[in-house]
């Protein structure tokens, strides 16, 4: 069973233990949303040098801000910035 990969702002970018479902972790965090991939560095930095990044929802949106859905960009996600 592939492990799911989930965001809430409470928490942040979390893998859940296998076993446990989205509809699980949402009892207790109901703002998580499952995201499905998480960038890797190298993207990470080519967003910042081109001034921007992809929010966890893939809109562009400033580096340490969040997109007009109000979701933050991975940076912030990731607590890098």
């Amino acid at each position: 069973m592939k492990k799911i990969t989930v965001y809430c702002a409470e928490r942040g970018v979390r893998r859940l233990k296998e076993g446990v479902t989205l509809e699980t972790y949402q009892q207790k965090h109901p703002d998580a949303i499952k995201i499905c991939r998480v960038p890797s560095i190298k993207t990470l930095e080519e967003w910042n040098s081109d001034g921007g990044c992809e929010a966890i929802d893939g809109c562009w949106t400033e580096p340490d801000g969040t997109c007009e859905h109000g979701k933050p960009s991975w940076l912030v996600a990731l607590n890098m910035i």
